[in-house]
């Protein structure tokens, strides 16, 4: 019996008795940007949600699923590091940063972080913001931010579990996962912990792949994947208005990286594992009265993350004899905090003060004998915003001040000595004004710009990329002009969003090709900011409630991205045009069932155009069955076409997959 099942069946017995609570509430010291004015929940520019119940529905596995049902977002698979990334409006996860209930989570290294190892199981929703983000957020918030808000208990008691299984055409079980979840509320503290696991043992192509080089088809090479997760959270509750919480969050994962499946010339197969790839976050985040209308929020926070990658020779996964085999080990970590204090001057004026501190390290080795070489970065920042309404007008307008300020970073020499790289300071000012006019009661035009900056990373300035690069020390900062104009309103059982963006990038960094001779490993290139680019295109949304038992949705997506600087050089990564539907219906009073369509262009995986995706249409459906009180059955099917597709060239996703959800709550 596989091991999702038993736990399943353990489950179903605890849950024989049980009550269904109500869903977790969002735990609202974990949201960043002002919600709202006084009773007024509208607001320009308001951040897109994913709420826990439809992280739920609509089977969202990981953060990347769980953003993919947005406008203006595309999940990319960055195959030869098996990274589950996304892009905003164009723009990608290093323009992007993500929050654990507004702390900062990534890799201090090149300021990525893999979506596809973070769970949603623990999440009351899914907070995501595009070019007008709050510069509360602090830097590095070019293209938007993402924060994940876990949940806060609400009842004395509450107890959840679910297990589910996945099998393929063939009927064989790659896939299997649980999670479980138990939170007291009481008066004047509360707490929960929550756990889940997940074990990927390959995943099985679409029956239309085709076989190449390095792939046989069938089951996908070199495609495990383990993750467990471990969150916790102690909240003190001394009256009111008061809140303190602590929170512990660790994930221990484990990834293989399926090698090329394309014919690409010079593209070339990588034998790659990730024995290690963990995650380890301590914060501490309070809400104190001064008095009852002044607020001070804390927030601090230690991060960690231990990498291991391991290059092999062959798909045999057992020598390192190769001039590309290697072991490098990564120990990085961000220590930080943030000081915001609240001033609420009437019903409808609000101001918020916000100070900011950071500092990275990073720490790697590529084999056993070669030193340990360290890099640090500093980061300062000092917003205010400021929320007004004033008849049917709503005003946002903010500004900050950040400062990059680099402390140490280690060079190491082909003879084995390290010498210090030149350090560069840097700073930016941002800003941003979001507008709102009230068309009624239902109705709301909206709009605004901004100035967003994205400071260089530790690898963007320093690293040699393993001999095919030079670094760049004196690296600044990239900018954007965001520009944001839409319309939102409610007409009967009909809801709809439309938006028109444009974003104007300039010192975009891009690679500049060098003498072959300026490298160990041609061919060559450095990082410099020479780019100017520009994103634009429109956004489509809308919801209709049919009837009582049936709810219609869909969004669509135009994006059109031009490199001004580098006509010729094609935008990667992000289709054209996506286009999403959704059809919910009630079947009984216990039965449901969901049917989704997601349709994407192609797009480029290289600048110059010889790789490319092809278009493709996903078809996913599933049945929710309440078989009582606190016991539900999901059945369903993604990818029900079989479709072959990819989210890059030569990198195939799964074919069909069928899965069964079993969960129970307390």
């Amino acid at each position: 019996m596989p091991i999702a099942w038993s736990v399943a069946a353990v489950a179903a017995l605890i849950g024989s008795a049980a009550q269904v609570p109500p869903d977790g509430s969002v735990f609202e010291l974990g949201v960043v940007e002002v919600v709202g004015v006084a009773d007024d929940e509208r607001k320009p520019a308001k951040p897109e949600v994913v709420d826990a119940e439809d992280l739920r529905r609509n089977v969202r596995r990981d953060v990347a699923d769980a953003v993919e049902r947005l406008p203006g977002v595309a999940i990319q698979n960055i195959g030869q590091r098996s990274e589950r990334l996304v892009y905003l409006r164009g723009f990608n996860s290093r323009q992007v940063p993500v929050f654990i209930d507004g702390i900062p989570v990534y890799v201090p290294y090149d300021g990525n972080v893999d979506l596809g190892r973070f769970s949603v199981d623990d999440l009351s929703s899914v907070v995501v913001t595009k070019g007008l983000t709050s510069v509360l957020y602090g830097p590095n918030a070019l293209g938007g931010s993402i924060n994940l808000v876990s949940r806060r208990p609400v009842v004395p008691l509450e107890a959840a579990g679910s297990a589910t299984v996945e099998w393929d055409r063939e009927g064989d079980v790659p896939a299997q996962r649980a999670s479980a979840r138990l939170a007291t509320r009481q008066d004047g503290w509360y707490a929960q912990a929550n756990a889940s696991w997940h074990d990927q043992t390959w995943f099985r192509m679409s029956d239309d792949a085709v076989p190449g080089p390095a792939e046989d088809g069938g089951r996908r090479n070199n495609s495990g994947n383990h993750d467990t997760t471990f969150s916790a959270k102690l909240g003190l509750l001394p009256n009111d208005s008061d809140e303190y919480v602590l929170s512990y969050y660790r994930l221990d994962g484990q990834k293989d990286t399926p090698p090329y499946a394309g014919r690409a010339a010079g593209v070339s197969p990588r034998y790659w594992r990730w024995p290690e790839w963990d995650k380890e976050s301590l914060y501490f985040i309070g809400r104190h009265a001064l008095g009852d209308a002044t607020t001070l929020r804390v927030r601090a926070y230690y991060d960690t993350f231990l990498n291991t990658l391991s290059s092999y020779d062959d798909e045999r996964y057992r020598t390192q004899t190769r001039n590309y085999a290697f072991t490098s080990r990564y120990d990085d970590d961000t220590v930080g905090g943030s000081v915001e204090l609240e001033q609420r001057w009437s019903a409808t004026q609000t101001t918020r003060f916000s100070l900011q501190a950071k500092q990275d390290t990073h720490r790697e080795t590529d084999t056993a004998t070669s030193p340990w070489e360290r890099y640090e970065d500093r980061f300062l920042s000092a917003a205010v915003e400021h929320e007004a309404r004033t008849g049917a007008w709503r005003w946002t307008p903010g500004v900050a001040v950040h400062a990059q300020r680099p402390r140490r970073a280690d060079n190491l020499l082909a003879n084995g000595s390290i010498v210090p790289f030149a350090l560069h300071d840097d700073d930016a000012v941002n800003g941003s004004l979001a507008v709102g006019y009230a068309l009624g009661d239902d109705a709301e035009i909206f709009g605004g710009l901004s100035r967003k900056t994205r400071f260089p990373t530790l690898k963007d300035r320093y690293s040699y990329r393993l001999g095919s690069a030079l670094p760049n020390p004196d690296l600044s900062a990239e900018t954007s002009d965001n520009l944001e104009l839409g319309i939102a309103a409610t007409q009967g059982l009909l809801t709809w969003r439309a938006t028109v963006f444009r974003s104007d990038l300039d010192d975009a960094i891009e690679n500049v090709t060098l003498a072959p001779t300026a490298c160990t490993r041609p061919p060559c290139f450095q990082q410099q900011n020479i780019g100017r680019a520009r994103h634009e295109g429109v956004e489509l949304s809308a919801t209709a409630a049919l009837s009582e038992a049936t709810v219609l949705s869909g969004h669509y997506t135009y994006l059109d991205r031009d490199n001004r600087s580098r006509p010729d050089l094609r935008p990667l990564d992000t289709p054209q045009h996506v286009a999403f539907v959704s059809l919910d219906q009630r079947l009984t009073t216990d039965i449901r069932a969901l049917v989704s369509l997601r349709h994407e262009s192609g797009r480029f995986s290289s600048t110059d155009g010889n790789r490319r995706t092809r278009a493709f249409t996903l078809v996913n459906a599933n049945v929710d069955w309440q078989l009582r009180r606190g016991i539900g059955l999901q059945v369903g099917v993604l990818n029900a076409g079989d479709k072959d597709y990819a989210y890059e060239e030569g990198v195939p996703e799964p074919g069909r997959t069928w899965f069964s959800t079993l969960s129970v709550s307390y």
